[in-house]
């Protein structure tokens, strides 16, 4: 812990002598921690959440909660993703788009309110292999200190849990789109069921649940430790479902835990 502290002091000290800070923020254990150590640079941080279908509402609920627990600025606008055909005919770098199109709404939220720096929470972890996204955010010169420094996904937890972050061990999560396969259209109606039916699975008691929409087949990841205990219900899960639009529910994997 004490190599991640003094990287944690790095990034501290490196937003400290930016002065200002606009983060894009979701709520996830990657943007509050970025925001909780940019509060303890004292420099003026502003988080920024994007509101469309691809959070749901669950994720904008979770944002807010986040920002307030922290205790920064935060600002939430409209990000009308879905209608940009080049995102939404979703070929497999739809991340670049996406995080194109939003780098440009928080370069007018950050020129609006005198911010200098935009900040994004990518860590070392997350760049491994193809990440359209992250080709965005370099493009754009987004400030990624965890990267900068050397910080990885179970560091990132170290440091929430150091500063009592109450999303330190919560499953990793990622937009809705991720669950369409690509060449299929992103609609909202498509990301609509999807929050459904993992909204429905949450209320069953899983935690951290992907369901992957297949048009008619929904293929649904849980948790390591949850299969047997998925498989026992899932007669019932697929009643649910077949209610929002898919005739057919398979397990179709695993997904290794909270860390």
């Amino acid at each position: 812990m004490n190599e991640t502290l003094q990287k944690t002091r790095r990034v501290i000290d490196a937003i400290a002598e930016r002065g200002s800070i606009l983060i894009a923020f979701s709520g996830g254990v990657d943007s509050s921690v970025l925001a909780c150590v940019a509060k303890e640079s004292g420099a003026d941080v502003l988080a920024v959440t994007a509101d469309s279908e691809l959070l749901g509402r669950r994720g904008l609920r979770d944002a807010i909660k986040m920002a307030d627990e922290i205790g920064v600025k935060h600002e939430i606008f409209d990000f009308g993703i879905l209608r940009k055909k080049e995102f939404v005919e979703n070929p497999h770098n739809r991340c670049y788009h996406c995080k194109k199109h939003l780098i440009l709404e928080l370069v007018k939220i950050a020129s609006r309110n005198r911010i200098g720096t935009i900040a994004d929470g990518t860590n070392i972890t997350d760049i491994a292999g193809d990440r359209p996204g992250y080709a965005a955010i370099t493009d754009a010169g987004v400030f990624t200190p965890f990267v900068d420094f050397d910080l990885g996904k179970p560091e990132i937890r170290e440091i929430a849990r150091h500063f009592r972050l109450s999303v330190a061990d919560t499953p990793s999560e990622s937009c809705l789109a991720t669950r369409i396969p690509s060449g299929t259209e992103i609609t909202a109606k498509r990301l609509s069921r999807i929050e459904e039916a993992e909204s429905m699975l949450r209320s069953h008691g899983f935690c951290g649940v992907r369901v992957r929409d297949h048009g008619c087949l929904a293929c649904v990841e849980v948790q390591s430790g949850d299969a047997e205990r998925f498989r026992a219900v899932q007669e019932d899960v697929a009643a649910a479902f077949a209610r929002i639009g898919f005739d057919r529910v398979v397990l179709s994997g695993i997904r290794s835990g909270t860390l």
